[in-house]
């Protein structure tokens, strides 16, 4: 990677040209293919990551399952543990999101190296990181206390009796975490699941978006219904696409899935101030995974409902 690119990097911003061309020196430069790891939970920590381009996820086993940690784009930093301390190992791992991701990494050793040589780009680097570090505390506090606001309405049973009422609050949380001037959530109709009801909306009134509608009717929803995943529109795409009601500049979406079953979805659109981030994205996976647990456990209440209100009946109470 050529001096000047590497300069556009904010971790590297403000390191003067021959700095620059020392930490050039001491970098190593890969590529990895989709899926391939940079480094795997319990591995030792030795290496600071850059993405250069490309993108990386990272992610943690918690109580059996895999849990996304983040996702990072060009440009961000992780597992700077290592740099900093020695005998530090990985509790996550990081690996390839799209292909040819290309990652510049800079090991403890070299960065000792740097810190003989060149102390004040050392210590501009170690600042960019713990300024960035204190960023990312905010915003990991910032998703405890929205998971935890949602966790309180899913243990409510007046909510988890009140399908539309839940809703609604989980989008009230939703776009206070996401500033988005609408918000709207969806479930497909259990007898035909080629029709979505919008059981809870943000500035979005039948006029705009019927209450019930064919997913074929919406590009964008027919994306989230038949791909059963994200969908991320940013602003410079959707000038160039089709435009819907709902939406006047940018979009994000998630499918909410059971059990591998895509039940429904939750969309926002127009972000207060500028593009969704990959942070935005996460939190929105995070929510629609609350909103399946909730919706399951009040088709489990309401299930467990009808069987006691039929043995009532069967015994004549």
């Amino acid at each position: 990677m050529e001096t000047a690119a590497l300069q556009s990097i904010p971790l590297f911003a403000g390191v003067s040209p021959e700095e620059l061309a020392a930490v050039q020196a001491l970098c190593e430069r890969r590529e990895y293919s989709l899926g391939q790891s940079m480094y795997r939970a319990g591995e030792l920590s030795e290496r600071l990551y850059v993405v250069a381009s490309g993108s990386v996820v990272v992610t943690h086993q918690l109580d059996g399952g895999i849990v996304t940690l983040a996702r990072l784009g060009e440009g961000y930093f992780f597992g700077e543990a290592g740099l900093l301390k020695a005998s530090q190992t990985h509790q996550s791992e990081a690996r390839a999101e799209t292909d040819n991701t290309e990652i510049l990494s800079l090991s403890r050793k070299n960065f000792l190296a740097l810190e003989q040589e060149h102390p004040k780009a050392a210590l501009g680097i170690v600042q960019k990181i713990a300024s960035v570090l204190s960023e990312r505390l905010t915003e990991d506090t910032t998703r405890i206390a929205i998971i935890s606001a949602i966790s309180d309405l899913i243990t409510d049973p007046k909510h988890l009796n009140n399908i539309k009422l839940l809703a609604s609050e989980i989008l009230a949380i939703t776009i206070r975490a996401i500033p988005s001037h609408t918000a709207f959530l969806g479930l497909y109709k259990r007898e035909d699941r080629e029709l979505v009801d919008i059981v809870a909306g943000i500035n979005v009134t039948p006029k705009h978006l019927p209450m019930t509608l064919p997913i074929d009717s919406d590009a964008y929803l027919h994306k989230l219904h038949t791909e059963d995943g994200e969908l991320a529109v940013p602003s410079g795409r959707y000038e160039k696409q089709k435009k819907v009601f709902y939406a006047k500049k940018n979009l994000l979406g998630r499918s909410i899935s059971i059990e591998g079953e895509n039940i429904g979805l939750l969309v926002l659109a127009d972000k207060a101030r500028g593009e969704f981030s990959n942070q935005n994205r996460l939190m929105l996976a995070i929510i629609a995974g609350q909103i399946a647990f909730a919706l399951e456990e009040a088709r489990t209440r309401q299930e467990k409902r009808a069987q006691e209100e039929l043995k009532r009946e069967y015994v004549g109470m």
